[in-house]
């Protein structure tokens, strides 16, 4: 009876202290906290971009288009618009119209493929003095690193600072389809390494998931790449206001 007693007791002392610590957490920054409330489990999981195989054909003549007349090809490229990798058509693209919405129906096909064991938990936690850390278990782990600094709007890791680059506004034509959010960037052109890193977080444009994209690239001073690493995962985000 007494075991009885004193487990009571230390799980009413626990569920206090809890509660006392979520009552005095800190409000985290709005450009975060509109996305994942502070120290609340999120589901999420690591996904890839599965885009239909036949669809890289499609490149090839990109590629082909672009080699004949480079000019001429990035005036007509820049007429999809911003984040649209697909131009409008043209004979000189080198396929048939036919051909062409056959590749715009297969672009339509691509989705996101969670990786295995790709489930994750995704947490937003103060880490210091108005700093906080995105927390994000196993495969995501790598987004853990990187530290958000409130009253600069910058992300710290262990190459630099990231600092606040234009906001995103993909339309649904972009590889990521239609989402919204915000980035940040490190670039270093240094002799001996080059560096880009990215963070960006958002919302797809239904609204239903929040994104969250890393992304790590260095190069040797002679062009042999050293690190090209992308992570996306997709959760579940804080509900929007009606």
């Amino acid at each position: 009876m007494k075991f009885i007693t004193t487990l009571t007791t230390l799980c009413a002392t626990a569920t206090l202290a809890l509660t006392t610590a979520a009552l005095n957490a800190a409000e985290p920054p709005a450009i975060l906290g509109q996305y994942l409330e502070a120290n609340v489990v999120a589901k999420g999981e690591v996904v890839k971009l599965d885009i239909p195989v036949e669809f890289l054909k499609f490149r090839e003549l990109l590629k082909e288009a672009e080699k004949a007349d480079p000019e001429w090809f990035k005036k007509h490229q820049e007429k999809a618009g911003k984040d649209n990798p697909i131009p409008p058509f043209d004979t000189k693209l080198g396929m048939t119209k036919a051909e062409y919405d056959k590749y715009v129906a297969l672009w339509e096909q691509r989705t996101y493929k969670r990786v295995e064991d790709g489930k994750v938990h995704v947490i937003l936690t103060e880490d210091g003095e108005n700093e906080w850390v995105i927390n994000v278990s196993g495969k995501g782990m790598p987004v853990s690193l990187l530290k958000y600094v409130a009253a600069k709007d910058q992300f710290e890791s262990s190459n630099g600072t990231l600092a606040r680059i234009e906001d995103i506004k993909s339309p649904k034509e972009s590889i990521y389809r239609e989402w919204s959010g915000q980035e940040w960037r490190f670039f270093n052109d240094g002799d001996l390494v080059k560096t880009k890193e990215n963070i960006a977080i958002g919302r797809t444009g239904d609204g239903l998931y929040g994104l969250l994209i890393y992304s790590l690239q260095e190069l040797s001073g002679t062009g042999t790449p050293l690190a090209d690493d992308l992570l996306m995962i997709r959760f579940v985000p804080k509900k929007l206001k009606k």
